[in-house]
């Protein structure tokens, strides 16, 4: 029985780490793109290109993004399928890195990237919908968190790669490192063609018997009369059928309507504060913030960045371990507190002691702290600060979240809604950045801290917390309850793990107590 319960559990975590390859695809291009703007080589080949430019390479992929997961909650996620619309973005995917890698001119290296984005929008949304619907409430909030984990080990892999591609004379500097994340795009394409369906999307299409069999395969090793099984297969389906009692509603409804408005809101908030508070930013351009901290050069600003990734994956792995057990909410909170801070004292220093002046080769506003290098190393050590600060806390719920909350006939149509958030606000970012590093410097990092400690306050003020509850149970949580979660304590509580098998077999032994005193009275 014991070496059973361990087979299932193997199979559950890797159903859920395996299709966290195309998080890494997505991480990988976030970190090599931030060395790639550094190097001289990229910069010779493409004749010095301008801040706006080098922020339209950047934030391509995020308008594609954009488009891609609203154009999948609208017309794949809820027709194809979950896993089949996996597959076809990591088929667009590796088609864009190709058209990125061979390019030979700015244009078809932005179009590349574009195509990236699109398939990256799908699999962003869906891979984390695919794994809140297939593993079990007591680990879902940690399977899913495994994206983000991925994500970020994918940003430290891409800079050791780029680090090491650094020293590499000519093109293949920079063609290297593009070239290499086909690698998890083709593994992912690879490893979904053997993993199951999402058994509610099955049960969604009338494949009640396939649901049953799938829930059986990841919970109980096949076993179709498992209790479990039979619970989360009941529950499943009553939710179902009640459901198509419902209307499917539209965007509009999601976003306006009394019955869905508030936990789009919610979602929405998690993935737009998620991007506001600056992460991409900063992991999009760190070289150059390094150098600005005065980090000489670009192979000394890249090995900051390793470091940089280091303590972002190291921090995240406790995040999403324990994410069940410290709930979302208050970490958001306590984490959103933490980054304003950072970004505070960042601003302040780079003001008070960087002694600003523009540089014409970065085309950035540079800072000087030669005359007092503890200040230096008091911003780069902030910098992490305010890194692990993020990978602590707003990491992992912001995915998590907006993937548990929406009822079964929303959540196609509502996690892509939430998902092209993200990349909307990190499409702006991406694009602005240069310029704001030229136009604003220190006061961008002042302007981050606001928004931080916005997002501590909107999260105190609106985020439930949805830690281990069933996505079926989730609707009692926004109906008939007080629009302020922090007024109800049942809202804001983390609940205690439960053991349904076990409470299945405690309420079986009660039946046959009663069964037996009956007896025993008759007699």
């Amino acid at each position: 029985m014991g070496k059973k319960s361990i087979l299932g559990k193997g199979k559950i975590y890797f159903y859920g780490i395996a299709p966290t390859l195309g998080g890494y695809a997505f991480g990988y291009d976030t970190g090599s793109i931030s060395g790639i703007l550094t190097e001289a080589q990229f910069n010779q080949y493409f004749n010095y290109p301008s801040n706006g430019l080098q922020g339209g390479i950047t934030a391509s992929i995020q308008a594609g993004a954009f488009a891609g997961s609203l154009l999948t909650g609208l017309f794949l996620a809820d027709k194809l399928g979950r896993r089949r619309t996996i597959l076809a973005g990591s088929a667009l995917f590796t088609i864009g890195i190709a058209i990125s890698c061979g390019s030979p001119n700015v244009r078809c290296l932005i179009a590349g990237r574009i195509i990236n984005g699109l398939a990256n929008g799908c699999c962003a949304m869906m891979v984390p919908l695919w794994q809140s619907e297939v593993t079990p409430k007591e680990i879902r909030g940690r399977v899913i968190s495994l994206q983000q984990c991925v994500i970020n080990f994918g940003i430290l892999s891409a800079f050791l790669i780029q680090y090491g591609c650094s020293y590499i004379a000519g093109n293949a500097a920079w063609r290297t490192p593009l070239g290499i994340q086909m690698v998890p795009t083709i593994a992912l394409f690879c490893v979904m063609w053997f993993l199951p369906e999402s058994p509610r999307w099955l049960m969604s299409q009338g494949r009640n018997a396939e649901a049953l069999r799938v829930l059986a395969d990841v919970h109980a090793n096949g076993d179709e009369s498992d209790e479990y099984v039979l619970a989360e297969y009941a529950e499943i389906k009553e939710k179902f059928e009640w459901e198509q009692q419902v209307t499917k509603p539209s965007y509009f409804a999601l976003l306006f309507s009394k019955k869905y408005a508030r936990r789009t809101y919610i979602g929405v908030g998690a993935q737009f504060w998620q991007q506001a508070v600056g992460i991409n930013s900063i992991l999009y351009y760190a070289p150059f913030l390094f150098q600005q901290a005065g980090v000489g050069s670009t192979e000394a600003s890249l090995l900051s960045n390793v470091i940089e990734g280091v303590i972002l994956n190291v921090v995240t792995w406790p995040n999403m371990y324990y994410l069940d057990t410290w709930g979302r909410r208050k970490p958001m909170i306590l984490g959103a507190i933490g980054m304003g801070i950072s970004m505070l004292l960042i601003g302040v220093l780079l003001k008070t002691l960087g002694n600003p002046a523009y540089s014409p080769t970065s085309h950035k506003i540079d800072f000087d702290f030669s005359s007092n290098p503890a200040a230096g190393k008091a911003v780069i050590a902030f910098l992490y600060l305010y890194v692990a600060s993020f990978a602590i806390s707003w990491a992992t719920p912001a995915w998590v979240v907006p993937a548990e909350i929406f009822p079964m006939i929303t959540r196609g149509r509502a996690t892509s809604l939430t998902t092209a958030t993200n990349w909307f606000v990190n499409f702006w970012f991406a694009l602005y950045i240069p310029t704001a590093l030229n136009n604003i410097s220190w006061i961008l990092y002042i302007i981050f801290a606001a928004i931080c400690f916005a997002a501590a306050l909107s999260t105190w003020l609106f985020q439930v917390e949805t830690a281990n509850r069933s996505l079926e149970e989730m609707d009692s949580m926004f109906e008939g309850k007080i629009m302020w979660p922090f007024l109800d304590r049942d809202l804001t509580r983390v609940h205690p793990i439960r053991d349904q098998r076990r409470e299945s077999q405690l309420r079986a032994a009660g039946e046959t107590m009663k069964e037996e005193t009956a007896y025993v009275e008759n007699v």
